[in-house]
């Protein structure tokens, strides 16, 4: 069972994270499954979730692609070594954001680019790039600042 970490103070929560090597791929591949029981289990509130947030300083994401937040038809993704290439200058700041690893917390609104091209490795090491727009674009910036020590309430912007 995956133990999520929390408070704004944590030091695995505020570390860089590394890239996963060819050599721990079954390793971390095994643990990002977990994740993404994690998030599709009803009983967590999540839409995405990243290592650091259960402890594990690499690159690794979860996420549900998400329309709007009545989409019932979405995938939930796992996504190792996530890159942004490219992102519109449209801004987005009409998500409310929230974080399982800081339950106790306000949520807020984060300025986040509308649209990303953004590169990862699925669990077979395959190369995918995608764009993604709106709410997806915003999850995946938001689990991506995860990998980087960034929480959400160190942008918000009202």
């Amino acid at each position: 069972m995956l133990h999520i970490e929390t408070g704004k103070n944590n030091k695995v929560l505020r570390s860089v994270c590394a890239p996963i090597k060819t050599d721990e791929w079954k390793k971390y591949t095994k643990l990002g499954r977990e994740m993404v029981a994690y998030i599709k289990n009803p009983d967590h509130a999540g839409v995405g979730l990243a290592a650091p947030q259960v402890g594990v300083e690499k690159r690794i994401i979860v996420v549900s692609l998400l329309h709007d937040w009545e989409d019932e038809n979405f995938s939930t993704v796992l996504m190792i070594n996530p890159e942004i290439l490219d992102a519109s200058d449209e801004i987005n700041k009409q998500v409310e954001e929230g974080c399982l690893s800081l339950p106790r917390t306000k949520k807020g609104y984060v300025a986040r680019h509308e649209h990303i091209k953004l590169r990862y490795f699925d669990e077979k090491q395959k190369e995918k790039i995608i764009k993604l727009s709106g709410l997806a674009s915003v999850i995946v910036q938001h689990e991506i600042d995860h990998l980087n020590g960034v929480l959400y309430i160190d942008k918000l912007v009202k």
